[in-house]
């Protein structure tokens, strides 16, 4: 089991695999438990869900999430030219082992996981330690 967080409003849970049978729905910045298989549980909303590429683990490798604090374009090196668009409030992976000069690596969701990317660290709120049935805010 591990700790996760919705990426995307609309994580439909399903009493079970058959996924006809709604139990709810995950609110985006959820923070959850998550089983291999795709069970999941939040609050009182316990089943199945085929949505889980619209999560992610609140830490994984040197990985951990956060929210954005800004709107903007990160750029792939630092100083250089905005390449994906963040939006504040919009949860990200940084890696804060990695920073350097007041950036660390970042990773954005736009349908997949878009890595190699650079955000200051004090442009992003770190998320990893909030507890089971929270929902990540600025």
């Amino acid at each position: 089991m591990t700790k996760n967080i919705t990426v995307e409003s609309g994580v439909k849970v399903y009493v079970d695999k058959a996924f006809k049978n709604l139990v709810g729905t995950l609110p985006k910045c959820a923070i959850f438990k998550y089983t291999a298989g795709g069970y999941v549980e939040f609050n009182n909303i316990k089943g199945y869900t085929n949505r889980a590429n619209w999560t992610c683990p609140a830490v994984s490798g040197a990985y951990v999430i956060g929210l954005s604090k800004v709107t903007m374009r990160l750029p792939e090196v630092i100083g250089g030219k905005g390449i994906i668009q963040v939006t504040k409030g919009e949860v990200v992976r940084i890696d804060p082992t990695s920073i350097k000069n007041g950036y660390v690596n970042c990773a954005v969701f736009n349908d997949v996981w878009e890595w190699g990317f650079k955000i200051k660290a004090t442009d992003v709120k770190r998320c990893e330690t909030l507890g089971y049935n929270a929902i990540a805010k600025l």
